[in-house]
C-alpha cells in the first residue's frame, strides 16, 4: 500500500529586524482582497498596542483600514475551536476567572482528604478562612491555566489517571464537572476532525478519478465528515513568544488554510547558540567537572544574549515549523551614531564596544535624585530634542516606566502644568482600570467602605466624585462649604457610638457622623448663637438661606452611604449581589454624556457576576477580592498612540517602533522586576 502524501504546507513566514518592513509586507499580503468582501480579516496580535499601530500603518499605506479584527492568540484559538466543534466546546469553563470559581466550589469537600493536608492546615480554623480560600483558588486557577498553555500533557496525562496528588485529584474533578472539552483536549480533537476530513476527500477524488461516472448516491449512504469553517486567511504579526501547544496549532492550520506568520527577528544570523554570563555559569555549575574544560559556548552580542533569551527560544520553537516560503526582509542598521552602532552589533552578532563620540547623544543616561526630577528632566530633553528636530511629533516619542502607576502622579504635576509656549501634549496608557476609570474607582471606595472606620477624609474622597455629585445635586462650591462644616462641628471618624462598638472600641458618640450631623440640622432649626443646648448638642449656627439645600443634599448622601454600608456586610450570592451592586449604581451615580462609557464598564463588571459558576453565599471581602482580580486583567488600551507623548508600562511584546525611546524609573529596586 502506498502511504498517503501528507497535506501542502501553506504556511508563509515573513522576518525582519525592523517591524516598518513587516507592516509593508502585511499591506501587500492584505491588498489581495478575500472571496467574500464583507469577510473580515484576521490579524492576530499580542498587545492592543501593536494592533492600533497597524491600523495606524495600514490606514496610511492602503488609505484605509477596515473591517479588520485584531484577537489575542488565545482568544483566536478558541474562537476556531468553539466554531469547528461547538458541541465538545467548554472552553469558558477554563478561563482563568471562571476556573478561580470552580476550584472554590470543589475544594472544601476534598480538604479531609490525606493528600489536601497542607491545603487544609492553610484554610481551615484561620482568620477570614472564606476570603484565604478565594485567594487560594485563584493562585490555583493561575497554576492551571498555565498548564492548559505550557503543560498540556501532563494535564492529559492526570486525565488518564497519572499521579495522585491534589493538584492532579483537583484537575480530574475540573474536567469530570465540565460539560466539554478543555482547549489541548478540543485541539486533540480538532486535528482528528480534520484528517478525518481530508482523508475522506482525498479518497472522494481517487473514486472520482477511477470512475468518471460515479453511482448516483444512495439514500442510506452515510453522511461524510464536513470540514469545519476555518477563516479564508489568518495572519500572526509580530508576536514575540506563544507556547508550543500554539505553535503546533498554527502548523496543523496550515494544512487548511492560508496562515501568514510575521516575526522580528534582531538578526539573519543563527543565533541560536549564543549565551549569556549568567547562562554559562549556571550550565558549567551543572555539568560534571570532568566536562567542565570541554564546554564551549557561543557569547555572539552580550547585550542580545542577556536579554534576548525569550526571543531566542521562541525562533527555536518556529524553527520547527516548515513553511511553504520563507520572506526574509532584513535590514543592516546604518549609520555612525552610538546607538546605530549598537544595533548594528547585535545585527551582526559582533561585540564591537566603542567610547562614544563626545556630541553623540544617540543613547543618554540621567541619573536623578527622585521620580520628581525625572520628570522635570525628562520634559527639558524633550524641548530641546524638539527644538534640535523640527521635524519631529510627540506621537513619536514614548516613555516607559517599570511601575507606571506610581510615576503618573509626577508626570502630570510636570507636564499638565507647564507653561502653554513649553506644554508637551501626552497621555498615560497602562496605569489599570480603576485609574483610568474614576467612576469605577469610587463605586470601589464605595464597598471598601462597609468595613473602614468612616473617617471624614475617607467620605470626603468619595464625594469629590463628578458623577456622585451630579446624583445629589452638589457642586465644587458646594464641597468647600461641606469641608468648613466638617471641620468647624468636629466630625473625625465613625457612624455613631454602636458603630464604635463593632469595631471593638469605645462607644462614645462625639466627633461622629451622626453627632456632627446633628448639630447641622439643630442649627438650622433652632439657631443657639453658641448658648444653648438642646437635648445635649450644641446646634451650628452658620446653616441659613440656600445653605439649607445644600445641607439636605449632603445629608441625604451621608445616610444613603451609610445605609449601604450596613446591607453590604450581610454575605449573599452572587446573582443577589449582582443586583445589589445595580441598586447602589443607580442610587449614587449619574453620569454625563462623557461619563457614561466609564459607566458601561461598571455595568459590564456587575453584570459578569451572573456568569460565574458559584451559588454559595459569598462576603463583601470575597467580592472585593474578585473585583480587584477582574481589574487586574482588564486592559483598556486607552491613551497609547494618542497622536501624543505616550508614557506607558515597560511591558514585554511592546515592540510597536517609536522615533525617540525613553525609560524612567530603571533602579535596581525596580527592574529587573520581582513578579
Amino acid at each position: 500500500m502506498v502511504g498517503e502524501m501528507p497535506a501542502r504546507s501553506r504556511l508563509q513566514l515573513y522576518t525582519s529586524n525592523r517591524l516598518e518592513n513587516l507592516a509593508d509586507e502585511l499591506a501587500r499580503v492584505l491588498g489581495e482582497p478575500l472571496s467574500a468582501a464583507l469577510r473580515p480579516e484576521i490579524v492576530v496580535v499580542q498587545s492592543l498596542g501593536v494592533g492600533r499601530w497597524l491600523t495606524q500603518q495600514l490606514a496610511r499605506r492602503n488609505g484605509i483600514c477596515a473591517n479588520i479584527e485584531f484577537p489575542f492568540p488565545q482568544k483566536f484559538v478558541a474562537s476556531i475551536l468553539d466554531e469547528a466543534l461547538p458541541d465538545r466546546s467548554a472552553g469558558h469553563f477554563y478561563t482563568r476567572e471562571i476556573l478561580t470559581w470552580r476550584v472554590m466550589k470543589l475544594l472544601p469537600p476534598l480538604l479531609d482528604r490525606p493528600e489536601f493536608a497542607e491545603l487544609h492546615r492553610y484554610i481551615i480554623d484561620r482568620p477570614r478562612s472564606e476570603l484565604r480560600l478565594f485567594q487560594l483558588a485563584g493562585k490555583i486557577a493561575h497554576t492551571f491555566d498555565q498548564y492548559l498553555a505550557f503543560r498540556p500533557q501532563l494535564i492529559l496525562s492526570w486525565e488518564r489517571g497519572a499521579e495522585q496528588h491534589w493538584q492532579a485529584i483537583i484537575w480530574r474533578e475540573l474536567t469530570r464537572s465540565a460539560p466539554g472539552l478543555h482547549p489541548p483536549a478540543l485541539a486533540r480533537e480538532f486535528q482528528a476532525t480534520l484528517t478525518r476530513t481530508a482523508q475522506s476527500m482525498s479518497s472522494r477524488t481517487a473514486k472520482t478519478e477511477r470512475d468518471l461516472t460515479p453511482l448516483p448516491r444512495s439514500p442510506h449512504t452515510k453522511d461524510q465528515p464536513t470540514t469545519p469553517h476555518l477563516p479564508e486567511r489568518v495572519t500572526f504579526f509580530s508576536i514575540s513568544t506563544l507556547p508550543e501547544f500554539y505553535v503546533q496549532f498554527l502548523q496543523e492550520l496550515s494544512q487548511h488554510t492560508d496562515v501568514h506568520l510575521f516575526l522580528v527577528r534582531p538578526t539573519p544570523e543563527f543565533w541560536s547558540d549564543i549565551r549569556s554570563e549568567r547562562e554559562e555559569s549556571r550550565a558549567r555549575k551543572k555539568a560534571p567537572a570532568s566536562a567542565q574544560l570541554h564546554l564551549q559556548f557561543e557569547r555572539g552580542n552580550p547585550l542580545l544574549a542577556s536579554m534576548g533569551k525569550l526571543g531566542r527560544e521562541f525562533l527555536e520553537i518556529v524553527s520547527d515549523l516548515t513553511p511553504e516560503r520563507e520572506h526574509d526582509h532584513a535590514q543592516e542598521p546604518n549609520g555612525d551614531t552610538t546607538l546605530a552602532r549598537l544595533q548594528r552589533d547585535i545585527y551582526r552578532l559582533h561585540d564591537n564596544s566603542k567610547t562614544p563620540a563626545p556630541n553623540d547623544q544617540s543613547l543618554q543616561v540621567h541619573s536623578c535624585h527622585s521620580p520628581m526630577r525625572e520628570m522635570e528632566v525628562l520634559h527639558d530633553q524633550l524641548l530641546a530634542l524638539f527644538e534640535k528636530h523640527p521635524d519631529l511629533k510627540p506621537h513619536d516619542i514614548v516613555v516607559m516606566a517599570p511601575d507606571i502607576t506610581t510615576y503618573a502622579p509626577f508626570i502630570e504635576a510636570v507636564f499638565a502644568t507647564a507653561p502653554d509656549a513649553q506644554r508637551i501634549p501626552f497621555t498615560i496608557s497602562d496605569r489599570g482600570a480603576r485609574a483610568e476609570n474614576g467612576i469605577l474607582d469610587t463605586f470601589l471606595s464605595l464597598l471598601e467602605s462597609a468595613t473602614s472606620r468612616f473617617t471624614a477624609s475617607e467620605v470626603m474622597s468619595i464625594l469629590e466624585s463628578t458623577a456622585l455629585q451630579r446624583r445629589f445635586s452638589l457642586t465644587d462650591t458646594d464641597l468647600e462649604t461641606i469641608r468648613t462644616w466638617i471641620a468647624e462641628t468636629g466630625i473625625r471618624w465613625g457612624i455613631d457610638a454602636a458603630h464604635r462598638a463593632e469595631l471593638g472600641l469605645p462607644e462614645f458618640n462625639e466627633n461622629s457622623w451622626r453627632f456632627g450631623l446633628d448639630r447641622l440640622l439643630l442649627g438650622y432649626a433652632t439657631p443657639a448663637h453658641g448658648e444653648r443646648l438642646f437635648d445635649g448638642i450644641l446646634a451650628y449656627d452658620e446653616v441659613e438661606g440656600s445653605l439649607a439645600e445644600t445641607l439636605g443634599n449632603f445629608a441625604e448622601f451621608v445616610e444613603a452611604l451609610f445605609t449601604a454600608a450596613r446591607d453590604l456586610k450581610q454575605p449573599r450570592t452572587l446573582l443577589v449581589w449582582q443586583e445589589t451592586l445595580r441598586q447602589i449604581t443607580a442610587r449614587f451615580f449619574a453620569a454625563d454624556d462623557e461619563r457614561e462609557p466609564e459607566m458601561r464598564q461598571l455595568r459590564s463588571i456587575i453584570d459578569s457576576l451572573g456568569e460565574l459558576p458559584f451559588d454559595d453565599a459569598v462576603a463583601l471581602d470575597v467580592l472585593l477580592a474578585h473585583l480587584d482580580s477582574v481589574l487586574q486583567n482588564s486592559t483598556s488600551g486607552s491613551g497609547f498612540l494618542a497622536g501624543r507623548v505616550t508614557f506607558c508600562a515597560l511591558k514585554p511584546m511592546r515592540t510597536v517602533p517609536f522615533r525617540i525611546v525613553c525609560l524612567v524609573g530603571m533602579n535596581d529596586t525596580a527592574y529587573p522586576r520581582h513578579h
